[in-house]
C-alpha cells in the first residue's frame, strides 16, 4: 500500500491540474460491497464481490446491450449477457478489488460465476474471486475498493457476509475519511477533461475498505 510520503506527492501534484470546461472524474458511481467466503479450515478462500451501478450509469449499460429498462426479471440468457458486459476484462485490469494481508497484496482470480440483475432501474453485477492462496485473516487484512484512475467512485453500502467462517470472525467496513486536502483534490479532479487522466492513482486516496479479522 501506498506509504504517507508517496500519498502527499501525489495529492500535490494533483493539486496543480488546470481546470477544463469540460469535466468531471468521477463518471460513474458503485455502491455494493465484498463478502468473504471461508473453506473448511477456517481460511478465507474466494471474495464476492456485488456492484450496483448508478441510475445514469445502469441506463447506458442497458441502453448499449438493447435491454429493458424497466425490467424486473431477466430472462436467463440476457442475465448472462447483462453480467458477461461487466466481467469480460481487459488484460492487465485489476477488477478495482484489492486483498491486503501482512502488508502484502494477496492474488485474486478474475471474475468466476458472474450474475446480474436489475434492482430498481439499477444494473447489479456480483462474481467471485478465488484468494490465489488461502490464508487465515488477522488484523493486516483488508480489502480496498477503488478504482485507481478515479473514473468510477466506489461506496461501500452493502454489510461484509462471512460465509463458512469460524467462531471469533468479524468483518467492518472502514469508510473514506476525508481531509481538507483531499476535498480540495475531488474538487479538482471534476475539472479533468472527459478523455483525460489524472496522474498516479488518485482513486486510492478516497478508498473505502473492509477489515477482516478472526481471534
Amino acid at each position: 500500500m501506498a506509504d504517507t510520503r508517496s500519498n502527499l506527492a501525489l495529492i500535490a501534484a494533483l493539486l496543480t491540474l488546470t481546470p477544463s470546461a469540460a469535466s468531471a472524474h468521477p463518471h460513474a458511481f458503485i455502491d455494493g460491497g465484498v463478502d468473504f467466503l471461508f473453506d473448511r479450515e477456517g481460511r478465507i478462500q474466494s471474495l464476492r464481490v456485488t456492484w450496483i451501478y448508478d441510475a445514469l450509469t445502469s441506463l447506458f449499460i442497458l441502453e448499449d446491450l438493447g435491454l429493458p429498462i424497466d425490467s424486473t426479471a431477466l430472462p436467463p440468457a440476457d442475465s448472462a449477457r447483462l453480467a458477461a458486459y461487466q466481467t469480460d476484462w481487459i488484460e492487465g485490469y485489476e477488477g478495482d478489488s484489492y486483498l491486503w494481508h501482512g502488508g502484502e497484496r494477496v492474488g485474486l482470480s478474475g471474475p468466476l460465476e458472474p450474475g446480474a440483475e436489475i434492482r430498481d432501474g439499477q444494473v447489479t453485477i456480483h462474481f467471485l474471486r478465488d484468494v490465489a492462496a488461502p490464508f487465515r485473516p488477522d488484523p493486516s487484512t483488508l480489502v480496498q475498493v477503488y478504482d485507481p484512475t478515479y473514473w468510477t467512485a466506489y461506496a461501500i453500502t452493502d454489510t461484509p457476509r462471512l460465509e463458512g467462517a469460524p467462531d471469533g470472525c468479524s468483518a467492518e467496513v472502514l469508510p473514506y475519511q476525508p481531509t481538507r486536502e483531499l476535498t480540495i483534490l475531488q474538487q479538482r479532479l471534476l475539472d479533468i477533461p472527459v478523455d483525460g487522466d489524472p496522474p498516479g492513482e488518485p482513486g486510492a486516496l478516497f478508498a473505502e475498505r473492509v477489515r477482516v479479522t478472526c481471534d
